[in-house]
């Protein structure tokens, strides 16, 4: 018997009342039917999960992330061992997999079943598998469900029987009807209203993401931050973790044929600019007509909801873009003059760089800069114009000091090294790609760099180490946390331009140090 947890709250009662129609109207297998899928109340699940669950579930098409949910509810209500019987055989891990069932299943080379996301992600492997040796067997029952009751007791266990073995329908009932609960969570694309519908209030825009919203709405004229922040309020309710109906994930509800940036778009501080960026390119493809952008990025959402929490969110002074001085100077006040000698007027401090020690592992992103080498005075750039290809090369050229071109970056911060050091990816705002050594280990001298999808687990952290200062700009070096080795303009500062970029031993008095200038800087 499935020892089953105590619910935290009862279930809601339209879904009783829902199921109880059900019952009514179709006999005895309908009751039966609606008694296996009555939603049973599992734990809340945190963001990481949510995300994990998603990941795993795109395994094979019979998995849901419900389903998935499910079933880990039942081996271990999400704690990081097995419960009750589930530890039969050695189970371990969140997923309860056997040592047999993690040697098959195991995700990655190296990967421990003690590893949440590597187990469920094994669990999904494992299910797939099942559920194609189920539809094999032809048996007058959802595949699901047979391959449940093979994870429990072996599929020899289901052949015999013809279909779920009576010892184990108690945990394919159990299973189901987690299942059937967790689909009906909005953190994983349940039927709950759009959080702007119906009239709702806007909720005003959560101060850990404020930042990012007034960035996003920089990018063009026709998405001011207003309508950035009416955007989130419409699609997602500011919620980080919500799987739309369709497959549309996280904060922006990017679906995941939609992103390019190859960051999470459950990490709001990657997804809330991603999305200021797309948006504006679906802008200008439509002709500056927001709500055909809209439509584009997101069927489902209401171009009326977005304009009516716009109105709302216009009217927080937190969200209006600082105006520019104008270039005209007021007229100065008659004053007595002064004997003594005025001041000699000092150039502002900038407050506009990265940090370079911090604990702000997944914070917002600094810039755009163009990155400018003190010695060559020439910036890192792209070939061509607009978006790079993945993987393609990394050069310096003339710095495009107006006009468009592909030479800005932002610095992402994703961790905190040993030291103390905050570590970036370096990613370009024209195609979302990250500086890159090839590879995902240290390097050797000299290997050049490409560009192509930011990942965490890979070598693409960078660190700031600050060098010297002339012409009121601080010069780094910008050094590779893996190889130890820093960007590099190859030669003694004789490197032209398209010369590739590279990663070498740091050394002073070469063409190492780079500064980080924004637009209005030049």
């Amino acid at each position: 018997m499935v020892r089953l947890p105590r619910p935290t709250r009862p279930v809601a009662l339209g879904i009783v009342l829902a199921l109880a129609v059900l019952t009514g109207a179709g006999g005895f297998a309908a009751r039966q039917a609606a008694n296996a899928a009555e939603p049973l109340q599992g734990n809340q699940l945190t963001a990481p999960d949510v995300r994990i669950l998603t990941g795993a579930a795109t395994s094979c098409t019979a998995l849901t992330p419900a389903r998935l949910a499910g079933q880990v509810m039942v081996a271990s209500h999400f704690t990081d061992r097995p419960v009750g019987d589930l530890r039969a055989g050695g189970a371990t891990g969140v997923a309860a997999l056997t040592p047999a069932q993690w040697q098959q299943n195991a995700p990655w080379t190296g990967a421990e079943p003690t590893d949440r996301t590597a187990a469920i992600t094994g669990l999904a492997h494992l299910m797939c598998r099942l559920v194609g040796q189920s539809r094999a067997l032809h048996l007058d029952e959802d595949p699901w469900r047979i391959a449940l009751a093979a994870f429990r007791l072996g599929m020899d266990q289901v052949v015999a029987a013809g279909g779920v073995p009576d010892k184990a329908k108690d945990y394919v009932d159990t299973v189901s009807r987690y299942a059937t609960w967790y689909a009906l969570q909005p953190a994983l694309g349940g039927s709950a209203p759009s959080p702007a519908a119906g009239g709702a209030a806007a909720i005003p825009v959560p101060d850990a993401y404020l930042q990012a919203v007034v960035d996003a709405g920089k990018n063009c004229t026709e998405l001011p931050p207003s309508r950035v922040a009416a955007q989130l309020m419409a699609t997602s309710g500011f919620s980080a973790t919500k799987l739309g109906a369709a497959g549309e994930q996280g904060i922006a509800q990017f679906q995941p044929q939609a992103w390019i940036e190859d960051g999470s778009p459950w990490d709001p501080g990657v997804a809330i600019p991603a999305l200021g960026r797309a948006m504006c390119k679906l802008i200008e493809q439509a002709g500056g007509q927001y709500p055909a952008a809209l439509a584009a990025f997101d069927r489902a959402a209401s171009a009326e909801a977005v304009t009516k929490a716009e109105a709302e969110y216009a009217k927080d002074p937190r969200l209006q873009i600082a105006a520019k001085p104008t270039s005209a100077a007021p007229t100065p006040a008659k004053t007595t003059p002064s004997t003594s000698p005025s001041p000699k007027p000092t150039k502002p401090a900038r407050n506009n760089q990265p940090a370079i020690k911090a604990a702000d592992s997944t914070g917002r992103g600094y810039g755009p800069y163009f990155i400018l080498n003190l010695v060559t005075k020439m910036c890192v750039d792209l070939p061509g114009y607009g978006a790079g290809p993945r993987d393609g090369p990394v050069a310096q050229f003339t710095c495009a000091k107006t006009g468009d071109d592909n030479q800005e970056w932002t610095f992402e911060p994703r961790a905190v090294d040993g030291e103390g050091y905050q570590l970036y990816w370096i990613r370009n705002t024209d195609d979302g790609f990250c500086i890159d050594p090839p590879g995902a280990e240290a390097v050797a001298s000299g290997t050049e760099l490409v560009e192509t999808g930011c990942f965490d687990q890979d070598n693409q952290y960078f660190r700031l180490e600050p060098k010297k200062t002339a012409g009121g700009f601080v010069y780094y070096w910008l050094r590779n946390t893996v190889a130890g080795m820093c960007l590099d303009v190859p030669g003694a500062g004789t490197g032209g331009a398209d010369v590739r970029l590279a990663l070498v031993p740091c050394l002073a008095n070469d063409d190492h140090e780079w500064a980080l200038l924004e637009k209005s800087e030049w």
